[in-house]
């Protein structure tokens, strides 16, 4: 897969500026996605608020003219890198999550793995979403509770169907505790990443499976 953040070397050709960009959608599509990857390596290093235009086009390579054509501010780029962010982790992660009920908790388990794996492989963009998206405005934020409540949704289903295959091994639980494990979760693997431990993410995957299993009403010693 294409990596979701990268600078441009200053001394590569860069894309056609100005109103040259027009002439095709293939070269717009181009710039809007080395800006793209360019922002998230920019919001990674300086953080959000420090980070200028001009930073994420000389990161581009890409004219600022072509940046004010594709995007109205910064928050807006962000909104385009989360979009490639979560196009990534639905490919790798959410569609491996399968009823496997007769697997234990092999379906929290792969899902998770591969989680931490996106983490550990995309650590620009895991920074800049994890730290700096839920500041960069009201929209980005907004668009970060959805996406967890979205998971909460998909956790809930998912479990639904392994507990037709294994009543005896859950207890009933509020639909509230499907959210509260995935933001407990969550927030164990965002202190790794404020403390920039990405060596250590994968270390705790059996922590975490055992949280979720018992947060979502798994029981202990059957």
């Amino acid at each position: 897969m294409e990596k979701l953040s990268g600078a441009y070397d200053t001394q590569a050709a860069g894309l056609p500026r100005g109103r040259t960009s027009l002439l095709t959608e293939e070269t717009r599509e181009k710039q809007r996605r080395r800006l793209v990857k360019a922002a998230i390596s920019v919001f990674a290093e300086k953080g959000f608020a420090a980070t200028t235009i001009a930073d994420i086009v000389k990161t581009a390579r890409v004219s600022k003219q072509a940046f004010y054509e594709i995007f109205e501010n910064k928050e807006d780029c962000f909104l385009a890198a989360d979009d490639l962010g979560r196009k990534a982790l639905y490919e790798q992660v959410l569609t491996d999550i399968k009823a496997q009920g007769s697997n234990g908790d092999q379906w929290i388990r792969s899902s998770l793995r591969a989680y931490l794996q996106l983490c550990v492989s995309e650590q620009d963009f895991t920074k800049a979403w994890a730290i700096e998206f839920p500041k960069a405005g009201s929209r980005c934020l907004e668009q970060r509770n959805l996406f967890f409540s979205e998971l909460g949704k998909r956790l809930k289903l998912i479990h639904s169907a392994i507990k037709i295959k294994q009543p005896e091994l859950w207890v009933a639980v509020p639909d509230l505790f499907y959210d509260a494990a995935i933001g407990g979760a969550y927030e164990i693997i965002f202190r790794y990443i404020c403390q920039n431990k990405f060596d250590e993410l994968l270390n705790i995957e059996d922590d975490l499976v055992d949280f979720i299993n018992f947060s979502i009403g798994y029981k202990q010693n059957i």
